[in-house]
């Protein structure tokens, strides 16, 4: 994970869908928070504080303010302020229950200027919800050359050098049926270890430059389902301009192929070879269908070879019999 995010900007994107509300310490919402754990600190109201990182989010639920409720005020004062001095990002209390909040607890997060708030949610669903949101925006990301589709199911990356053809292969594909994910300019971020999500920047979000025609709005074109959001990462399709000579030097019994990474992530990598006359739509329909049956264990090329390696054996042992 790389990169921050402050309060405030979560507060803006998830006050509506976790039901956020401010407490104490406002004024500190450009505090920042620089990973997408959200812990639990139940042990440290015990003095267990050790696994307690700082610029992390907090999440109080109903067993912790229970746990403090059950202490008396000097004593709960030294656990808070113990948690408190840790430097969190912000504290959120689990509030489904409508509980009733210590005293001491908007007194130390004031004192300390640490954000407190409250959400509707219990405190799973809370967790849950906040750790995929921070997971989504602190994600290490890069932006990369090419168009991004959802073909078959399958996020497909065309690359290629610019005026080889790939907006006019997306256009095709999207009329066959296939989705636009991003033109030009996709983000890609690891949002998982090893899993890449693609997605376009808003600006040139639902649009396609072709060469000819302008800039398109594929959702007005083709209808709202020509697009989609995001989409993990998992082949790429590069496009090779060659001369006719050139193309007679390609061994058509093996498919081109290798990885390429990105963010440090190997992802297989198909070079099809641009000629006039080819219909590199319908190639590139194929390509993600044989790229499926090799990770089902379907090797087609493989299979012909051992087809004819056996041919050949049976010819020698005809021959050797006459």
């Amino acid at each position: 994970m790389s990169g921050t995010i402050t309060v405030d900007e979560v507060y803006e994107a998830q006050a509506d869908t976790v039901g956020l509300e401010w407490v104490a310490a406002r004024e500190a919402g450009a505090y920042p928070i620089q990973s997408e754990m959200v812990q639990k600190p139940s042990l440290a109201l015990m003095g267990q504080l050790d696994f307690v990182y700082p610029n992390r989010l907090q999440v109080f639920g109903r067993a912790e303010i229970a746990f403090l409720a059950q202490m008396a005020p000097e004593e709960r004062r030294n656990a808070l302020e113990g948690l408190f001095a840790k430097g969190l990002s912000a504290l959120v209390v689990s509030d489904r229950d409508r509980l009733e909040l210590p005293g001491e607890l908007t007194d130390v997060a004031e004192a300390h200027n640490t954000p407190l708030l409250r959400s509707s949610l219990s405190s799973p669903q809370l967790v849950h919800h906040l750790h995929h949101y921070l997971s989504r925006v602190l994600a290490e990301r890069t932006t990369v050359h090419g168009v991004f589709l959802d073909v078959m199911g399958l996020g497909v990356l065309l690359t290629g050098p610019s005026g080889v053809g790939k907006s006019e292969v997306a256009l095709e594909l999207v009329n066959r049926g296939h989705h636009l994910i991003a033109d030009d300019a996709p983000e890609l971020a690891e949002e998982v270890p090893g899993m890449l999500v693609g997605r376009s920047p808003e600006m040139l979000k639902d649009h396609l430059e072709v060469r000819g025609l302008g800039i398109l709005n594929i959702r007005q074109l083709f209808g709202p389902a020509s697009v989609v959001a995001s989409k993990r990462l998992r082949l790429i399709i590069h496009l090779k301009r060659v001369a006719g000579d050139d193309l007679s030097q390609i061994d058509r019994l093996q498919q081109e192929q290798d990885t390429q990474s990105v963010l440090d992530v190997p992802m297989p990598r198909v070079t099809l070879p641009v000629t006039p006359g080819r219909n590199l739509a319908v190639m590139v329909e194929v390509a993600v269908q044989r790229h499926f049956q090799k990770t089902q264990g379907v090797d087609p090329e493989q299979d012909f070879r051992e087809r004819l390696r056996k041919q050949l054996l049976e010819d020698d042992r005809g021959g050797e019999w006459n």
